[in-house]
């Protein structure tokens, strides 16, 4: 079995996963800009933060494989693992990822709105209660007065 994986075809093939991989993990970064709106800076960064991601793995990989040797046929895998992926998963891919992107957003909104509710109760009381405190300091402090 390791034989396979040190032979140019299985090296080939670990390079179409590596294509795969990569379109994969854009997708995730498509999912969140859909799912979530930013700003144009933060899509920037996230980009940067892509290829950061995208040009450590694929060193990784040239030199764990190939011993830091580059050639031709690596690349070409890589493009055509990542077109493999494109055409014939990454729509579904997409759809999914959104819906649940969407739903955990949704689940995080009701959270925190559930967990406010306290909060705006207590701050209520809590103009009630100085109202009621200085109303009663007043009048503490005309009894001292008279």
């Amino acid at each position: 079995m390791y034989e396979f994986f040190n032979s140019q075809i299985g090296i080939f093939l670990i390079y179409l996963l590596a294509g795969v991989a990569i379109c994969l993990l854009y997708d995730v970064f498509r999912a969140l800009r859909k799912a979530v709106k930013t700003p144009d800076v933060v899509t920037y960064i996230e980009d940067a933060v892509f290829w950061v991601i995208v040009a450590v793995f694929l060193i990784y990989l040239i030199f764990i494989l190939n011993l830091g040797e580059i050639r031709f046929f690596m690349f070409l895998a890589i493009c055509l693992g990542g077109i493999a992926y494109y055409f014939t998963l990454s729509n579904y891919f997409m759809k999914i990822s959104v819906h649940i992107l969407t739903f955990v957003k949704l689940i995080i909104k009701k959270i925190i709105t559930i967990l406010l509710i306290p909060l705006k109760l207590f701050l209520k009381i809590n103009k009630k209660a100085k109202c009621i405190i200085c109303i009663n300091l007043k009048n503490f402090k005309k009894k001292f007065e008279n």
